[in-house]
């Protein structure tokens, strides 16, 4: 016997176990048979021996109501596999050729009696799975077992995926992620963080150190640009004069907004970002500008280009993570279940929370689905071979079913030699 691939009982290969009950089976068959065919020859012996010994009478009355049941009960388990005797007598070979409408009862008798709420929820009462599941996350090495068998899950599931497909689903939740941030509120956010705290005096700071660099590489363009401006017939040492004084009044702007935090260039940048923060918030027309500079950078080869770089990184990451048993990926998801089965078996509320929440959805499972799960017992047994149902039904049920013929035998006969002295009580 074997099991194809969709589940259905073959002839092919035979297990361990199902040889073993192939033997019991045979040697049971044997037994029944012999019994029967002893009864047969005390028969004869009896019948023949009955002029001459009388009290032989109630022999044969034995031996023939036991072969009559035996042969009853023969006939009557062996239709339930096949034909006996090859013989098509109707209501035979029942297993075979009702083997479809037997899964359909069948189905109908697992959903009305085992896929209801009353078994269900009774059963799950008692099971406590939190308890059990906790209890398997700190035992041994369980914890990263299952690691290990999410990991290879998830990482064939990556390299199942078709690359184009996800990578353009990536694309496109992340332009609607984005599209649905917009970006003058993004702005405006923006220069609240820039005004708040430090970081307005940092942007100062930073613009004075920028002015003071500008001024330095471009002292010679200044006095150049001095001397061009003024008349041919000024002197020369007032151009310096005049450069001198220029440049070094901007030096001592520039340092005082560098020392004074009061200065007022910094709180007049702080009241321009704030009306900057205002009209991106209200303008009409910087709202419009903000949403086409949104749409554009979506639409940017660059974004796209980063988005397949995102991409191959991330999986590439992710795979290597999955296949190494030392990744931090890897080692945190078995910590964290180690820390999920010492909380399970900590924590009774816990508990109790998680074993009301797998009976909520089981129970749910089981009502709303109880025909799909249940059509799939009489579905596979419809896909099953006839023949080989049977004869795989008959492996393991049939050693028991040769008691039936044996104790046939034997009651038949008790009856026989209660009907014989019934009738020689009753003179007939």
């Amino acid at each position: 016997m074997r099991s194809d691939a969709d589940g259905a009982p073959g002839a092919a290969a035979v297990t361990a176990a199902e040889a073993l009950l192939a033997e019991r089976l045979r040697r049971m068959q044997r037994f029944a048979t012999g019994l029967l065919a002893a009864m047969a020859a005390l028969f004869v012996a009896a019948s023949l021996g009955r002029e001459t010994y009388p009290a032989l009478g109630v022999v044969r009355a034995f031996a023939e109501a036991a072969m009559i049941g035996g042969l009853a009960d023969w006939f009557a388990v062996t239709a339930l596999f096949r034909h006996p005797l090859g013989l098509k007598v109707p209501h035979t070979a029942i297993v075979p050729t009702r083997k479809n409408e037997i899964g359909r009862a069948l189905a109908r008798f697992i959903r009305d009696h085992f896929l209801v709420r009353a078994a269900i929820e009774g059963r799950l009462e008692r099971a406590d799975l939190a308890s059990r599941v906790g209890a398997w996350l700190e035992q041994g090495e369980n914890a990263a077992h299952l690691s290990r068998d999410v990991s290879r899950a998830l990482d064939w599931a990556m390299r199942a995926v078709d690359g184009h497909e996800l990578r353009g689903a990536v694309k496109q939740s992340l332009r609607e992620a984005f599209g649905q941030a917009p970006l003058n509120m993004a702005l405006s956010m923006l220069l609240d963080v820039l005004r708040a705290g430090p970081y307005a005096q940092t942007l100062v700071d930073q613009l004075v150190i920028l002015g003071r660099e500008q001024l330095d590489s471009h002292r010679a363009d200044i006095r150049r640009r001095i001397g061009e401006k003024t008349p041919w017939w000024v002197p020369r040492f007032v151009d310096q004069e005049i450069y001198d004084q220029l440049v070094g009044e901007l030096e001592r702007i520039l340092t005082d907004i560098a020392v004074n935090a009061d200065h007022p260039a910094r709180t007049g940048l702080d009241a321009r970002l704030e009306a900057l923060r205002e009209s991106l918030a209200s303008d009409p027309a910087l709202i419009e500008r903000s949403r086409a500079l949104q749409q554009a950078f979506l639409d940017h080869p660059a974004v796209h280009a980063y988005v397949r770089d995102l991409w191959g990184r991330i999986r590439a990451y992710l795979h290597e993570s999955f296949t190494d048993r030392e990744s931090a990926l890897r080692l945190g998801f078995e910590r964290e279940m180690r820390g999920v089965g010492h909380t399970l078996v900590e924590d009774a509320e816990v508990r109790a929370r998680l074993n009301l929440w797998l009976k909520e959805i089981l129970i749910y499972l089981v009502e709303h689905y109880r025909d799909s799960l249940s059509s799939i017992v009489s579905e596979t047994i419809e896909q099953w071979d006839a023949g080989a149902t049977a004869a795989r039904i008959e492996l393991y049920i049939g050693r028991d079913l040769q008691f039936i013929r044996v104790n046939g035998t034997l009651v038949g006969g008790l009856v026989g030699v209660a009907l014989y002295f019934t009738a020689r009580a009753l003179g007939l």
